[in-house]
C-alpha cells in the first residue's frame, strides 16, 4: 500500500535524538535523514528510496523545518519536523504526499 493511499497522516511514534553538532549548534541532517527513512518504513511497511533535509538547520527549540522523501512507487511526501530542544531532540509528522 502506498503512503498516498492512506487516509490518515502519519505521526512519529518515539522522539528523535538528533544531536546536535556542538561547535555550530547545527542539527546533524544527514544523521535524522537515516532516522525518517528507517521510521517511515517501519511505520508503513513502504520502501523509501530517499529522504533529503536542508543542511545547516539551527539548533533552536520550537523551529520547524520540511524534508522531503519518496517512496519506491515514486510518490514523493513532505514531513514537517519540529525541533522540542536545541539538542536536536525532533518530532515529524508527514503533512503532504503526492503521486
Amino acid at each position: 500500500m502506498s503512503l498516498r493511499s492512506r487516509s490518515v497522516r502519519l505521526v512519529a511514534v518515539a522522539v528523535l535524538a538528533i544531536a546536535a553538532a556542538a561547535c555550530s549548534k547545527t542539527l546533524d541532517t544527514d544523521g535524522l535523514e537515516g532516522e525518517l527513512k528507517s521510521q517511515i518504513e517501519e511505520q508503513t511497511d513502504s520502501t523509501i528510496t530517499s529522504v533529503d533535509c536542508p543542511a545547516d538547520v539551527e539548533a533552536k527549540a520550537g523551529e520547524d523545518f520540511e524534508c522531503t522523501a519518496e517512496e519506491g512507487s515514486g510518490a514523493t511526501f513532505t514531513i514537517r519536523v519540529t525541533q522540542r530542544d536545541d539538542a536536536g531532540n525532533v518530532d515529524w509528522e508527514v503533512v503532504d504526499a503526492s503521486a
